[in-house]
């Protein structure tokens, strides 16, 4: 049925995507906005940015998800939407999306159930933002993305994957200063667990030290 649903929601969208370089807002913070999308290609964020500059990532979004879904029940948006990397986004207005889901019961499921998605990835970071020290955060975001793309169907390997964001991107969605993240990760290179080279993800021979790291702040439900 989700399947079905996610057809059917990417059937009425407008045939051409919006393209999106890195750095470009999709949905503005605390801005109205009306549409809802289904990423083509790339790495979107919700984010938000305080007065004084500092700014937090929230959830990240993956090729072949949904994002925007809220614009059906907020007036005024309080995060942002932006483009992590070079992107490619459909949309639907959100009230032919309430149309459509109204008269389809599977694309209503499909909608509930990208919601529930979001707000399950929501409550992981709360607990690794909460109670987990730096390297949990870091080794269940990398394994999370793993498991999360190869789900989608986005990668095959599970020994590899590109990650394209930045060092101050990560350090953003971890909340960790980009010192105390490259420090991390240049343990964890030299403990043969997993290094990051030209923006791909690489797991060595102890990637299970990783994987124990990160189990006690990992949600494997649905995985």
């Amino acid at each position: 049925m989700l399947q079905r649903g996610k057809a059917e929601l990417l059937a009425a969208m407008s045939p051409m995507p919006q393209v999106l370089q890195r750095g470009d807002i999709l949905v503005q913070m605390e801005e109205p906005h009306e549409f809802v999308y289904a990423i083509e290609s790339g790495w979107l964020a919700r984010s938000r940015t305080l007065p004084d500059g500092r700014r937090q990532v929230i959830v990240l979004f993956l090729p072949t998800e949904f994002c925007g879904i809220k614009t059906i029940f907020m007036t005024h948006q309080p995060d942002a939407i932006e483009a992590l990397t070079p992107a490619s986004a459909r949309r639907i207005h959100y009230k032919e999306a309430c149309a459509l889901a109204a008269k389809d019961f599977a694309v209503a499921m499909h909608l509930a159930w990208q919601l529930a998605q979001d707000e399950r990835h929501l409550h992981n970071w709360n607990v690794r933002l909460g109670r987990a020290n730096g390297e949990e955060r870091l080794a269940a975001l990398l394994l999370e993305l793993r498991n999360r793309l190869s789900a989608l169907g986005v990668i095959s390997a599970k020994n590899r994957y590109a990650l394209p964001l930045t060092q101050q991107q990560i350090a953003d969605h971890v909340g960790l200063t980009t010192v105390h993240v490259g420090r991390i990760l240049r343990r964890f290179r030299e403990l043969e667990m997993v290094d990051i080279r030209s923006n791909e993800v690489v797991f060595l021979d102890n990637v299970r030290l990783l994987e124990e790291i990160a189990r006690p702040m990992q949600d494997l439900v649905g995985e």
